[in-house]
């Protein structure tokens, strides 16, 4: 009898521990289960904002495509330039920005080699001699002087490793870091590659973004006089040694309200009566646009999406997409 009950004993013990095996598993299975449906529709809700990310650069397209057409001029008083514009839609948001290329300095000029006097000795050209100005007066603080700075983005972007002037950087520069890269030797795609650039800080990339851009496959230096705000007529003032800074503002806030209708009536304003503009920036400086960024922000839900794409303005007025970027900073 004794011999049965411990039986029993032991068929019941396996059966709960059974039982609790398969609760164990049952709740393992529940569990995998929610993260996948969790998962699943959290690459929903992503895949969502990524589509009314798009949504947001058909719409540029259209709006820059029907801006532009027939329009002499490219100014702020188009409604491509309009800022703050936001658009509720099913269960999320979009919202975005046009920016005019031609109104900040595109980083690819720097590639152009520096002419060589008869001393051999090397002479900066136009886009050099700007920059350098330029992050005088927006960055005196920098990390490292502006001319060095100035050198060493031209080395990353010409295609030899030679060092150009003193203060430079090379591929053995970066060679000998404690992460070793190797310089681009080519055009950069994004204004953040300026990051890379040895001894540059992060505080230091922060104060020049409002004022530098990258147009691909583009080392031309057009700055629009009719794109231009207050904060950024300090690049009219880079490019003009003569012209302070509170002049350049006070040229763009007296501005009309269409732009200037060429570049003519642009130097015939009373602030730059006694200035004297060489050929050299007259040729730099336009009253048209060609490049474009598009920076929009996208919410589904609990998801959120960046892009920024980057257009061209074709001859027959058609916009291509040149490049886009998903996420990160604009």
């Amino acid at each position: 009898m004794n011999c049965y009950c411990r039986q029993r004993g032991v068929a019941l013990l396996t059966v709960l521990m059974i039982v609790a095996i398969v609760a164990v598993i049952a709740v393992a299975m529940s569990g995998r289960l929610q993260l996948q449906l969790q998962r699943q529709q959290n690459l929903q809700q992503q895949q969502q904002a990524f589509w009314y990310g798009m949504s947001a650069e058909a719409f540029a397209r259209v709006l820059l495509r029907r801006s532009l057409e027939d329009a002499a001029t490219v100014h702020l008083g188009q409604d491509w330039a309009q800022q703050g514009a936001s658009f509720m839609v099913e269960d999320g948001q979009i919202a975005g920005e046009i920016l005019d290329l031609n109104s900040c300095f595109n980083l690819n000029a720097l590639q152009q080699q520096p002419e060589r006097t008869q001393a051999g000795q090397p002479q900066q050209t136009l886009a050099q001699r700007s920059f350098q100005r330029l992050l005088e007066q927006v960055a005196p603080e920098l990390s490292l002087p502006a001319e060095y700075l100035t050198a060493r983005v031209s080395d990353w972007l010409d295609e030899d490793s030679l060092l150009n002037t003193a203060g430079g950087a090379e591929q053995d520069d970066y060679a000998g870091l404690l992460f070793p890269y190797y310089t681009a030797n080519s055009l950069m795609v994004s204004e953040s590659e300026l990051r890379l650039m040895l001894d540059l800080t992060a505080a230091d990339y922060q104060l020049l973004l409002p004022y530098i851009c990258v147009i691909p496959q583009s080392d031309t230096l057009k700055l629009n006089v009719n794109t231009l705000t207050e904060d950024t007529a300090v690049l009219l003032a880079a490019l003009l040694p003569e012209l302070s800074s509170a002049q350049a503002q006070e040229v763009i806030l007296s501005r009309p309200e269409d732009g200037f209708s060429d570049i003519e009536s642009f130097l015939q304003h009373s602030v730059l009566a006694g200035i004297t503009v060489p050929e050299d920036v007259k040729s730099v400086l336009t009253v048209r646009s060609e490049h474009f960024k598009l920076q929009a922000t996208t919410a589904y839900l609990e998801s959120g999406f960046r892009l920024t794409v980057t257009f061209k303005r074709e001859e027959n007025n058609a916009i291509r997409v040149l490049a886009r970027r998903f996420g990160g900073q604009g």
